[in-house]
């Protein structure tokens, strides 16, 4: 039976990385189903079997992306040694993990499977908000932010700031290092939240 599990992701895992070489190649509007079961040498029933659509293994990869960045933010946190460390870290981590996963954050950026779908998108997200709100409020009943500071709204500027950045280093190759914007990252971040 774990042989069998062991298997089975390993094929999902397989047609993940066919399929982003694909999308790489071809784009993503371009490629076709039959394009990603011809290379990964499986039936397009084996295909289906793992992803109801195209559409489905980019929700899948940007998923796998946001789970790694979440890892990183509870990392940083449970292990910094302070506010201002942990984001530091946090904005540290991620951009190194977007730039990995630049060809998706293309996609995802372009593409508008995200308009047609946007509870994948909240589905993707929601996660992401929800962690970076709960520690504003952890600080919050610290007393290290202000309680003026609506978690919510914040963790998603905070996101968007970092996935803009991101994009401005990763997809439109901005003569700026990741370096300069992570530290200008950062430094918003930090005066956003009145940490000195």
């Amino acid at each position: 039976m774990a042989a069998n599990r062991g298997n089975r992701e390993a094929r999902k895992a397989e047609l993940l990385r066919i399929s982003r070489e694909v999308f790489a190649e071809k784009g993503f509007e371009a490629t076709t189903i039959s394009e990603i079961v011809a290379r990964a040498g499986v039936a397009q029933g084996t295909f289906y079997w793992y992803f109801p659509s195209k559409a489905s293994v980019l929700t899948t990869l940007a998923r796998e992306m946001q789970e790694r960045i979440e890892t990183a933010l509870r990392r940083a946190y449970d292990e910094a040694h302070n506010l201002q460390e942990m984001i530091e870290r946090s904005v540290a981590e991620t951009f190194q993990i977007m730039s990995e996963y630049r060809d998706i954050l293309a996609i995802v950026h372009f593409n508008t499977c995200w308009t047609e779908h946007p509870a994948e998108r909240q589905h993707i997200f929601a996660p992401y908000y929800g962690l970076i709100a709960e520690i504003i409020r952890q600080e919050q009943q610290h007393g290290t932010l202000s309680p003026t500071i609506n978690p919510e709204v914040t963790a998603i500027l905070i996101v968007g700031t970092v996935y803009y950045a991101a994009e401005e280093c990763y997809i439109y190759n901005s003569p700026v290092s990741p370096e300069v914007f992570i530290a200008e990252c950062s430094s918003f971040i930090r005066h956003a939240l009145g940490i000195a």
